[in-house]
Order: structure tokens, then C-alpha cells, then sequence
């Protein structure tokens, strides 16, 4: 072997090596770069799914809050719904008492709501058609302690119960209709405690 030949040879040696050099740094480095990316995108995952398991998780609640305040408001519809149907029956009860009874609620409650004065009581026109005997002295007597003095009037209301007590400048309406509905929170109190 001649020295160009051993010179081209042990170039070619230092040229491979470096070479193998060369590659087994560019195999670590790309090992590296692929594991770091790895990490780096398992990391992201991991990232994504602690978001949509956060997201699920608050969607859940939004639900199940939104249900709850649902079957609140339904639980509370049907109890103002009882209360109301309870109301209404009351009223219904009222109005359909045996005579005797019925004009005797409309005069204490002509004389719970009188005041001092001369008035006309007006009733509905079904009621003066039904009218007991010596109605007009008892509702008299009644109002008379209230410092009213009261005679029934020729004219009919327009009220399904109950009567008006007319002052002129002054109408008292003591209609069973209006009675529940100034009483009215009152008288849902009592039935929610009740009922409830």
C-alpha cells in the first residue's frame, strides 16, 4: 500500500467515524425531541381531558341546579295552585250555605266593615229575591252598634254575594268576593300552614 493509499484510507476511517458520530448524535437528538414531544402532547392531553372532565363536571351541576330549581318552582305552583283551588272553594262554600246561614255571614260581615253613618244596603239581585223575614231589622241591629243606621235599598248590586253598604260618597263593598280578596294573603297563610 502505497501512503496516498493509506492516507485516502485513513481519511475515509476518520470520515466514517465522524459520520457514525454524526448520526448517533442526530438519533439521540431526534430521541429526544420525539420523548419531549411525547411528554409535551401527553401533558397537553392530559390538560384537554382536566378541562372536559371540568366542563363536564360544571354542565352537571348546571343541570342538576337547574332541575332542582325546577322542581322547586313546580312544588311551589302546585302548592299557590292548592291554596288557590282552596280559596275558591271556600268562597263556592259561602255562597251555597242554607239560607239562614247565608244571610247571617252577610250580616257580620256588614257589620265587621261598617262605619259610623246613614247607608243603603244593596245586595245581589238573586239575594233579594231569597230574602229571610226580618233580615233588614237584624242587619239594622247589627250596624246600628257600629254607629250605621242602614235600610236595605230598592236597587240590586252587581255582586254574586254578600252586599254593598252605600254611604253616598262611600261604598263599602262586602261582597264575599272582595272580603277573600283584601284577606287574601292572610287567609293563604292559614291554609299553608294548614296544608302544609
Amino acid at each position: 500500500m502505497t501512503g496516498l493509499d493509506k492516507i485516502i484510507g485513513k481519511i475515509n476511517a476518520d470520515t466514517e467515524s465522524e459520520c457514525k458520530a454524526i448520526i448517533q448524535a442526530a438519533e439521540q437528538k431526534c430521541s429526544k425531541i420525539i420523548s419531549d414531544g411525547e411528554n409535551e402532547g401527553r401533558k397537553a392531553a392530559q390538560e384537554i381531558i382536566s378541562a372536559a372532565q371540568r366542563s363536564a363536571e360544571k354542565t352537571v351541576e348546571i343541570a342538576e341546579s337547574s332541575a332542582s330549581q325546577l322542581l322547586r318552582q313546580g312544588a311551589l305552583k302546585a302548592k299557590v295552585d292548592v291554596i288557590n283551588s282552596t280559596l275558591d272553594e271556600a268562597l263556592d262554600t259561602l255562597k251555597n250555605l242554607p239560607t239562614d246561614e247565608y244571610f247571617g255571614a252577610v250580616i257580620k260581615i256588614a257589620a265587621d266593615n261598617a262605619i259610623p253613618g246613614e247607608c243603603k244596603a244593596k245586595l245581589s239581585a238573586a239575594d233579594n229575591g231569597r230574602l229571610p223575614s226580618g233580615f233588614e231589622a237584624s242587619l239594622a241591629q247589627a250596624l246600628t252598634a257600629k254607629g250605621a243606621k242602614c235600610s236595605l235599598s230598592d236597587e240590586s248590586a252587581q255582586i254574586s254575594s254578600g252586599l254593598l253598604l252605600d254611604y253616598g260618597d262611600i261604598v263599602v263593598n262586602c261582597s264575599f268576593e272582595a272580603i277573600i280578596e283584601e284577606n287574601a294573603d292572610e287567609y293563604k297563610a292559614i291554609i299553608s300552614k294548614i296544608l302544609f
